[in-house]
């Protein structure tokens, strides 16, 4: 193998090692990850307010219940003197009936508002049941995308590593001068060695002289682009 084919398959290397780097540093299933992870935050602090208003709204409905079962008392205490005792002062029985009926009206109201609060607690709970199935089905979808991200990078570092082994063993085969040039060309360039295609470098696109390409022709010779400076490879 001539050494420009050497450098033509080392640079093959260094592109790929390049390409396996980027994906490294900014994998696409990274944003898929956090922008589930901030779904999961959400979606976890959503069920969190529903668990304290269900929890309050509670709480409400026991002091009402209290509340309900005071005015029951206190209806069957008036109602008791009413019908039970051996009232005549008609002007106590009109109090006592006024206070009777007033009581009713309250427990009738608060049997209402009971039922509402209720009602609440059960549609607030349902909401719950149902934003808690759709976090665990996000949990799952978290996990199993966390799972493959890490198989995905363990893929991607093995490949990164066989690529460096490659290049160390394409490296050692190359004189080190012309390794030198190389490396220089990498850091300065990115790119150290092009084709050349339409009888053009396809690193700066300028056409080749006829000296130049029949230099690449015999094989044997390190031909540089007289534009980029990058050395030039004739497939």
């Amino acid at each position: 193998m001539y050494n420009v084919e050497k450098l033509w398959l080392l640079q093959q290397h260094y592109s790929q090692l390049e390409e396996i780097e980027k994906i490294l540093k900014a994998p696409s299933t990274l944003e898929k990850i956090k922008k589930l992870n901030l779904i999961l935050r959400n979606t976890e602090k959503k069920l969190d307010d529903l668990r304290s208003k269900i929890n309050s709204n509670q709480k409400i409905l026991r002091r009402k219940d209290l509340a309900l079962k005071d005015l029951e008392y206190r209806l069957k205490e008036i109602e008791k003197k009413l019908y039970e005792e051996n009232i005549t002062d008609i002007d106590q029985l009109s109090i006592l009936d006024k206070e009777r009926k007033k009581i009713k009206r309250d427990i009738e109201n608060m049997e209402i508002n009971l039922l509402e609060t209720i009602e609440l607690i059960e549609n607030l709970k349902k909401e719950y049941e149902n934003l808690q199935e759709e976090f665990k089905e996000y949990r799952i979808g978290y996990t199993k995308l966390v799972k493959e991200h890490k198989s995905l990078m363990n893929q991607y570092e093995k490949k990164a590593q066989g690529e460096k082994r490659e290049i160390e063993k394409i490296s050692s085969n190359i004189d080190d001068e012309l390794l030198e040039k190389f490396n220089n060309l990498i850091k300065t360039r990115k790119i150290a060695v092009v084709e050349v295609l339409e009888n053009r470098c396809s690193g700066c696109n300028m056409v080749l002289p006829s000296i130049i390409l029949d230099k690449l022709k015999r094989n044997n010779q390190i031909v540089i682009c007289e534009n980029c400076q990058r050395i030039l490879y004739l497939p």
